[in-house]
């Protein structure tokens, strides 16, 4: 039991306390708000954070972990799938020795940032082991591949086994993720999508990623059809003559909504059936801006009823694994977003894709205490926001359900609190 105090507190985008606490019981926040207010407090560690904001944990709605030690490793050219080719190369050299570091090493790093969640996707369950070592609240997804429907069931199958010998808790949820529609046939879609019916779980896929992608559906042709053909994997199929997001629906797989990532490249009939199937999109600012994709639809999206979170992408297309540069880097491109905004994509919006808004992604009693805490340049300031996504803000402290996971200037230990 434990008292954290500082000058700013965001309890949610909208609501910013000066002088602010949060008290964290038994890994629940117990009470948040002004500091005047916490009575009978004298039992409670009292951590004074100076100049800084408490907010909520950020929320990693899209990453890969177990690329992060793919940085800096490929030549990005501009074409997508020549930048498949190299980190295919890379996986293949990878002992699993190297995959586990990468994770471990992804998980410190969205620690350090703020993340109290992460949304990682496996594509060869070396993942679980590092994740459930660590206290980070993680969803892992298991990537399903396989372009051959005669061998769909298998791959199923596969799955299944995976998921029998996992143990969900409070801090680990389990997930299915077909890769995307050129690595993944009609019929494992469809196949997917029952799973998750038939598990009671969340499934996401990859869509609208790039023009090569659209331009293989509608009508067969481009990029992915050498490296289709490079790996025997393009068979007899025929293409649906459909955009992405019609060809998902089309085989049902918007029905009770799911998550969509990147939607780089949409029309305007495809943000109608995303609106209406009540669907997810997670944005990754800055692996889109690595691989000089065209402006992001992100006003069209935000003007209608669409979730909307954000996620890393893995450090094979980006540079840091913290979705509060993603925040900053949105502020300084999306000038028309306001901050609030911004905030609830990092925040509020991949609870609500994870279906945990009503336990994280805000700072409320009875809420699970997954709190960040960022210091700020005080020099003048009208908005905490400002503070916030300024060039030299930092985490200082990452909590996830009361338990300190990050803690830069080593405030458990000098508070006497176990770390």
């Amino acid at each position: 039991m434990y008292i954290l105090r500082s000058k700013y507190l965001l309890k949610d985008p909208d609501n910013v306390v000066d002088n602010g606490a949060v008290i964290i019981d038994d890994g629940v926040i117990k009470f948040a708000g002004h500091y005047k207010d916490v009575d009978n407090f004298g039992s409670y560690q009292i951590i004074d954070l100076g100049n800084s904001a408490i907010v909520p944990g950020f929320i990693n709605t899209h990453t890969h972990l177990e690329l992060t030690h793919a940085h800096n490793s490929i030549k990005n050219d501009g074409i997508f799938t020549n930048w498949i080719r190299q980190l295919i190369d890379i996986k293949n050299s990878w002992s699993e020795s190297e995959y586990a570091l990468s994770v471990r090493d992804g998980i410190k790093s969205s620690l350090k940032s703020g993340s109290t969640t992460v949304v990682d996707i496996t594509s060869n369950g070396i993942a679980l082991g590092e994740l459930l070592s660590s206290k980070i609240r993680k969803v892992l997804f298991f990537e399903t591949l396989n372009f051959n429907p005669n061998t769909a069931n298998d791959t199923i199958n596969d799955f299944k086994e995976h998921v029998a010998e996992i143990k969900p808790d409070n801090l680990l949820s389990v997930g299915i993720f077909p890769h995307a529609p050129y690595t993944v046939s009609e019929t494992l879609y469809r196949d997917c999508k029952r799973v998750s019916d038939e598990f009671g779980i969340i499934i996401a896929t990859h869509i609208a990623e790039t023009k090569d992608e659209v331009e293989f559906l509608a009508r067969g042709t481009g990029n992915f059809v050498s490296l289709l053909n490079d790996f025997n994997m393009l068979n007899n199929w025929i293409p649906p003559a459909l955009n992405p997001i019609n060809y998902l629906k089309n085989i049902g797989f918007l029905e009770n909504g799911c998550i969509l990532i990147h939607c780089n490249y949409l029309s305007g009939n495809e943000i109608d059936i995303i609106e209406k199937s009540s669907s997810n999109v997670v944005f990754c600012p800055r692996s889109h801006s690595f691989f000089r994709h065209h402006d992001y639809p992100l006003a069209l999206l935000m003007d209608r009823n669409i979730n909307i979170a954000l996620g890393t992408d893995s450090l094979a297309s980006n540079d840091t694994l913290s979705i509060l540069d993603e925040m900053k880097f949105i502020r300084n491109h999306f000038s028309n977003l306001n901050a609030q905004h911004i905030f609830h994509m990092g925040t509020i919006a991949g609870a609500v894709a994870l279906r945990m808004d009503d336990r994280i992604g805000r700072l409320y009693p009875g809420f699970n205490a997954d709190i960040a805490v960022i210091e700020v340049e005080d020099r003048g300031l009208t908005n905490i926001y400002d503070g916030i996504f300024s060039k030299n803000s930092e985490c200082i402290l990452t909590i996830v359900s009361g338990e300190i996971c990050y803690d830069k200037y080593d405030l458990a230990k000098n508070n006497n609190l176990k770390e």
